[in-house]
């Protein structure tokens, strides 16, 4: 997946999660009945939807980053030293 496919799927569910907050929020604003009963589960579940989907975006960006690194173990400094490398005076 390239970034920009990533970037596009994240903004498709931050979109989703305003448009149900905003949803939610202009119903309050309009006066339903229902929702006026309920303010304060309104505001916490729109709170809510958008938190859920920053978290979900950063725990999906840091399991690829962690991927992306047990991938490359030439980026990982080795604790095995190179050859040629003098580590007590002993080895020489």
């Amino acid at each position: 997946m390239t970034v920009a496919e990533w970037l596009r799927l994240r903004g498709i569910e931050l979109a989703a999660a305003g448009a149900t907050a905003a949803l939610l929020i202009g119903g309050l604003a309009a006066g339903v009945p229902f929702l006026l009963d309920r303010i304060p589960e309104v505001f916490l579940y729109s709170f809510c939807c958008l938190a859920a989907v920053l978290v979900h975006a950063l725990l999906d960006l840091a399991l690829r980053a962690g991927r992306v690194l047990v991938r490359r173990p030439d980026r990982i400094p080795s604790a095995v030293p190179e050859p040629g490398y003098v580590t007590s005076v002993l080895s020489l």
